[in-house]
């Protein structure tokens, strides 16, 4: 069976959005590595304080149990990001986690909790009424589940290879040259092996199809993207790492996927759930 790939970048997207992010009534958000030194936790501290969605998915390696094991790194943007979360919980944001390979130790935790449920997968229904298996994707990776010494071996190196990309930028920077995205191209090309080999996509797809939905969401290869396989609508969040990119569902059902780097070019404005309630 062939699959058809139609992909649209962050960047496209978000010149063609038609809502506000303070409409959003949806925010779907993965791998954002708290623990890690890279994890870009003030830009999705900005994003959050830009809406107040109906609910929220956290969709896996919110917390990166990997690093943090071998060294306690907590800032105190890390606590203001946490203090968002829950006081958006507290005002009435639903809040879903199905955690990922660097926050497995949740999935002993599988529950509803007062302001958050953890569970393997979610379905969610968007407004338009098409529904989305939401996971993490790491389930149907090979690597994860049956090589998992070469998982940890991959991390400890991509976290070298982010410290020699942050380094050679910051000189190119000084010298007025060109950012090159190293690693985030050996990263993507490394994954793109192991999608293949595992049948990444189409087993996600099956994943959708067996719950009887139209899409579905997941992170875990750090790769932003919506497109078409087949007749399922497959949707990566992207990451928190290099990417800074979270998929939005509008109150037209409409999803979308943005780049947090572009917030600083538009004008806050104050989020409107109690609209949007109604909507549901």
């Amino acid at each position: 069976m062939t699959s058809t790939h139609t992909t649209n970048t962050p960047h496209r997207h978000a010149a063609a959005a038609t809502w506000e992010l303070s409409d959003a009534r949806t925010l779907f958000l993965s791998d954002i590595h708290l623990g890690s030194r890279f994890c870009q936790a003030e830009a999705l501290l900005e994003l959050l304080q830009r809406c107040l969605p109906q609910k929220i998915y956290l969709v896996g390696d919110v917390v990166d149990n990997r690093r943090m094991s071998r060294r306690i790194r907590w800032t105190p943007a890390y606590n203001r990001l946490v203090a968002r979360l829950f006081e958006l919980g507290v005002s009435g944001t639903e809040i879903h986690y199905t955690p990922g390979n660097h926050d497995t130790f949740l999935r002993s935790f599988v529950e509803d909790y007062r302001l958050v449920q953890i569970r393997d997968s979610f379905v969610h229904q968007c407004a338009d009424g098409k529904r989305l298996a939401v996971l993490h994707g790491d389930q149907f990776d090979m690597v994860e589940s049956k090589m998992l010494w070469l998982s940890s071996l991959g991390s400890l190196a991509y976290e070298g290879l982010l410290a020699i990309d942050r380094s050679i930028n910051a000189v190119l920077g000084l010298f007025g040259g060109r950012q090159i995205p190293i690693s985030r191209s050996l990263k993507l090309w490394a994954k793109s092996i192991v999608q293949k080999k595992s049948g990444f996509h189409q087993q996600l797809c099956d994943f959708a199809r067996d719950q009887d939905c139209e899409g579905v969401v997941c992170g875990h290869i750090h790769k932003p993207e919506i497109s078409q396989i087949e007749e399922i609508m497959y949707l990566n969040t992207g990451d928190w790492i290099e990417h800074c990119s979270a998929i939005v569902e509008w109150p037209d059902g409409r999803l979308q996927l943005i780049d947090a780097h572009n917030l600083a070019k538009t004008q806050r404005r104050e989020p409107t759930f109690h609209r949007l309630r109604s909507n549901a």
